[in-house]
């Protein structure tokens, strides 16, 4: 009896498992074998952006605002004009949810995704710790740091991997991704830059923004960061809740 009581449990649980990973009624999952793949994912990503900022639970999709990412370092110890390393952490990225697509390349043969997109208007917030030289301005404190960047426009590439996993199923891993990224335009603050000293923090901060494009090769690992930490709190659960066959019906 308590055998057959366990097995009963077991099969509601397993029911329930299954009902938790339906889809939503406006998420309607592309075709493998449709030739026009690239579009139906372009269709599906604009279905389902009016639920994306707040979540989508039954996908685990977390809330795109604030998206939260522990810490980035950047370390530029070149013996150049840019010499500096700076820790940035607890990392709050708002403007997410207003990511606009403009291309979507899938191949399932190739195992591949590539996602071309642009964030018109996004923020970070964050605590940061920073020392070294940048161009002909020592740059030393810690505190806060905001950053206000427009028209990020990325371009992401995934290598994917098919891996068989529950009840013999395969599911899509992220073994890799690259990106490339262009900047319209920042505006950035470090807030207690030199102990404090407010001549010196007014002084630098505006240096750092009237030569901003300058810098932008050694800051974009930091902005790179937010943009897949986006893409990848969309992409990455889904992946992980959903199999291929749900995903990509034959």
């Amino acid at each position: 009896m308590a055998i057959k009581l366990i097995g009963f449990f077991l099969c509601i649980i397993m029911i329930k498992e299954i009902s938790s990973r339906s889809f939503p009624s406006y998420f309607k999952p592309c075709k493998r074998d449709d030739p026009n793949i690239n579009e139906c994912l372009m269709k599906l990503m604009e279905n389902i952006r009016p639920y994306i900022s707040k979540g989508i639970p039954e996908m685990h999709i977390l809330p795109l605002d604030p998206m939260m990412i522990p810490s980035v370092t950047l370390n530029q110890n070149s013996a150049g004009s840019v010499n500096f390393v700076a820790l940035f952490t607890d990392l709050k990225g708002y403007g997410g949810k207003n990511f606009q697509i403009h291309k979507i390349k899938a191949s399932i043969k190739n195992q591949s995704l590539e996602i071309d997109l642009n964030l018109p208007l996004f923020r970070i917030e964050s605590r940061y710790e920073v020392n070294g030289q940048i161009l002909v301005l020592p740059i030393k404190g810690n505190g806060k740091f905001v950053g206000n960047f427009t028209n990020a426009h990325a371009k992401i590439k995934f290598e994917l991997k098919f891996v068989e996993k529950k009840n013999h199923k395969n599911f899509i891993e992220i073994k890799k991704n690259k990106i490339s990224l262009e900047l319209g335009g920042a505006k950035l603050h470090f807030s207690n830059l030199f102990n404090g000293n407010k001549e010196l923090g007014d002084q630098t901060n505006r240096f750092i923004n009237e030569n901003w494009t300058d810098l932008m090769q050694e800051t974009r690992p930091l902005i790179e960061d937010t943009v897949v930490t986006i893409v990848m709190g969309i992409l990455k659960p889904v992946f992980e809740t959903f199999s291929m066959d749900d995903l990509f019906p034959v």
